[in-house]
């Protein structure tokens, strides 16, 4: 969704640090500036050492271990007696400690007269150059504003936003892409670059065309209809300071005539400039979206009643590589702990528990709630069956059973 590229194989997806032999990291560094910190007084004295172990996108470890020593300053210092002396009578001993010691006090003497006739004579003299030099003083101030006037009109040039369709371009945000660009739109550089602040939404058709085709760890979304399309550009142009415009209905159809419009659409009958109210009358929402390509190719395909596990497997894949690959990855590897890989993993042994998970989502994982039954049963089946894992198919009828509300 962003004009950066997407990051060779060998791209830093985290850093993980370790103090000495400790088997649990002390941080997760994610995304440049990596920095930490590491508190010695917690330490004992003696040698330690740091291990950084760098994590790429295939998940690849490379690790460097920097050694350091830890030397605590004495808890006090002791004036008046030596260790082991023979004393008698009262002897004035005086115990220090480190930052005790008041800070020596520093005579504070004025600026010489000298100075101030200097800078006098350099004030004078450069608003004499000014008013000398400057022809066009009376112009700039005749005309304080002209910089404010500049900046107003190019934030009125920007097409007007749509407040139905930046809320329910939220909605989707929320269900389809928070989990990789963050609902703050800091994303997760350099596999998902942030959204605040790119310049690349400035160009409406752009941004349309890359929500939908989707590139490089971006995925494609064909089923989003122009209204979805127009919903989302909206919103990631207008939210976290960004202040790129609207995008209208009419716009977005133009900028992917493959995108579905259904009928009542008001494309047809809006301009090609900025959305307004009178051009969207209503949000849509991912829930109301045509099915998903891959729902065509099931019925096209002949799959009807009871499709066989290969099918399944076979539709599974596309619909895998299109809405999940970019966050598990192709080899399902996963970027833990964000994303935790699926090959191998136990989780996936309780068919109900798959589909369930897939439909519904949690945590960073978004729910896919216009995935059918079928649907459902293709993708549990996929991940079940790959990445060296050997867990079996899934039916339709199981994942009609563990997800109810998804549609035959």
């Amino acid at each position: 969704m962003s004009g950066q590229g997407s990051s060779s194989s060998d791209a830093i997806v985290r850093i993980e640090v370790y103090i000495d032999d400790a088997t649990e990291a002390t941080a997760v560094l994610t995304s440049p500036p990596y920095r930490f910190e590491i508190d010695s007084d917690a330490l004992a004295p003696g040698d330690h050492s740091v291990r950084l172990v760098r994590v790429d996108a295939e998940g690849r470890r490379r690790e460097r271990s920097v050694p350091f020593t830890v030397k605590h300053e004495p808890a006090v210092e002791v004036h008046g007696i030596e260790a082991g002396a023979t004393v008698s009578g009262r002897i004035d001993v005086a115990v220090t400690a480190p930052g005790s010691q008041p800070a020596p006090r520093v005579a504070r003497r004025g600026p010489s007269p000298w100075l101030y006739i200097l800078s006098t004579v350099l004030i004078l003299g450069g608003i004499w150059l000014f008013f000398m030099l400057v022809p066009m003083y009376g112009a700039i101030v005749s005309s304080p504003s002209g910089g404010q006037s500049a900046t107003a009109s190019s934030t009125a040039s920007a097409p007007a936003v749509d407040q139905q369709l930046l809320k329910a371009g939220g909605t989707i945000y929320a269900s389809d892409c928070a989990a990789c660009h963050q609902p703050s739109g800091q994303g997760m550089p350099p596999t998902f670059p942030a959204l605040a602040g790119d310049s690349f939404l400035s160009d409406a058709g752009a941004v349309v065309k890359r929500i939908y085709q989707g590139s490089g760890a971006m995925p494609s979304h064909h089923s989003y209809t122009a209204k979805d399309l127009a919903a989302v550009a909206t919103y990631v142009r207008n939210t976290w300071g960004n202040g790129y415009g609207g995008v209208s209905v009419s716009v977005a159809a133009s900028a992917e005539p493959k995108a579905s419009n259904p009928a009542g659409s008001p494309a047809a009958s809006s301009s090609s400039g900025g959305a307004t109210a009178a051009q969207s009358s209503s949000a849509p929402s991912t829930a109301s979206a045509s099915p998903p390509a891959s729902q065509a190719a099931a019925s096209s395909g002949g799959q009807a009643g009871a499709p066989s596990a290969q099918a399944l497997k076979s539709q599974g894949a596309k619909i895998y590589s299109s809405d999940c690959a970019s966050c598990h990855q192709p080899n399902g590897a996963g970027m833990p702990p964000t994303f935790p890989a699926l090959a191998g993993d136990a989780y996936l042994k309780d068919p109900s528990a798959v589909v369930t998970r897939i439909f519904e989502g949690k945590g960073a994982m978004p729910s896919h709630p216009s995935y059918t039954a079928t649907d459902l049963a293709a993708v549990a089946t996929f991940i079940r069956e790959s990445f060296g894992n050997d867990y079996g198919p899934v039916t339709v009828p199981q994942a009609q059973q563990a997800a109810p509300k998804a549609s035959q």
